[in-house]
């Protein structure tokens, strides 16, 4: 307040603010205030860290005369994005793909991981029917129900209808997997179902009550034996290479990930998958052994199994490469003078030349 000029300025501001009637109280402690900021600031972390996070499922899907498309972005607490387009080589209509995308979303929300999640999806019929307030019409539609509802009904997910300028992104992504020739974008994951989600085989509901997994799994759950002294000795050493997780038997391994136990009906349906299906090539058996191990799967027969079905296989009779090796060693004539004394004329008389 020293200079005359600072006090002639304030004094003017004085005079500009003496109509909004401002009160001046002094400033209370710093050391005070500091504090209880502090505390303000850590109750409203501590309050944001106890709600669980939510994840937000981005779903769309539509059908044109080339083929059905769904697109599918999952957004994590975090903010990260799993985008995956979808291409349907099947006859669809648009409310069948729409479901398509609905259950692959929900999926691979639940490969992820993750929980408390929020679906969003712009069409008004499939998120009615799921949420209650609309009835199916139609047997296929009924199934495609039936499968969305134990989804989210699993996955405790909540369906909610935007507007369709809401979902652009899954939008694009789907409109991206419906080209002749889809392209496969950076970051971005990319599948052609080949067949609907409601004729695919749950590998869990297939499995037979009573198989080679049964003892085992009795055994490493509540410690059941058999009867028999020599049988239950050699079920205890078997227990070892192997261990139960979430009520499923895996295989231990010394430099492999645990491989899953499968029942014969379950073997059928993946070795079937693996040596023609999507990704497969009609591989040989010992190729598709190694597959089938690559892939962490595992029974006891594989191999006897995998040639009986690769040998049974008719694509592979009818298409395989032809083996021209004689199966007998050939025996080398090093000496043709026994076969000379017949001297046999092969190419007959020579024509007369004309002069």
């Amino acid at each position: 307040m020293g200079s005359l000029k600072a006090a002639g300025r304030i004094v003017l501001w004085l005079i500009e603010l003496s109509e909004f009637d401002i009160q001046c109280r002094p400033c209370t402690a710093i050391k005070g205030q500091a504090v209880a900021d502090f505390i303000a600031e850590f109750a409203s972390a501590e309050g944001k860290g106890a709600e669980n996070p939510q994840w937000s499922i981005f779903t769309d899907g539509s059908s044109n005369k080339k083929a059905g498309r769904a697109g599918i972005v999952l957004k994590s607490p975090e903010g990260n994005e799993i985008e995956c387009m979808i291409r349907l080589d099947f006859p669809t209509t648009n409310n069948e793909a729409e479901y398509e995308a609905l259950i692959a979303g929900l999926d691979l929300a639940k490969v992820v991981g993750a929980a408390n999640m929020v679906v969003h999806c712009d069409s008004e019929v499939v998120t009615s029917q799921v949420n209650g307030e609309f009835e199916w019409k139609g047997e296929k539609l009924k199934k495609y129900w039936k499968q969305a509802k134990r989804r989210v009904d699993e996955l405790q997910a909540k369906i909610v209808q935007i507007p369709r300028g809401e979902n652009e992104q899954a939008d694009r992504l789907a409109k991206t997997a419906s080209v002749e020739y889809m392209i496969a974008l950076d970051k971005v994951l990319s599948f052609i179902q080949p067949s609907p989600m409601i004729d695919v085989v749950n590998i869990q509901e297939i499995g037979s009550k009573n198989n080679w997994t049964t003892p085992l799994i009795s055994y490493l759950k509540d410690g059941t034996l058999p009867g028999e002294k020599e049988v239950a000795r050699k079920l205890k050493v078997q227990s070892a290479q192997f261990v139960l997780i979430k009520n499923v038997l895996y295989k231990r391994g010394f430099s492999r990930p645990y491989l899953r136990c499968l029942s014969p009906k379950e073997a059928d349906y993946v070795m079937k998958e693996v040596h023609e299906g999507i990704c497969g090539n009609h591989s040989g058996s010992r190729s598709l052994v190694h597959k089938l191990i690559r892939a962490g799967y595992y029974w006891p027969s594989m191999q006897q199994d995998v040639e009986t079905y690769v040998k049974a296989c008719d694509k592979c009779q009818r298409f395989s490469n032809i083996i021209r090796q004689p199966t007998e060693e050939l025996t080398a004539i090093t000496a043709t003078w026994p076969f000379a004394q017949w001297g046999l004329d092969i190419m007959g008389p020579f024509p007369t030349a004309i002069r």
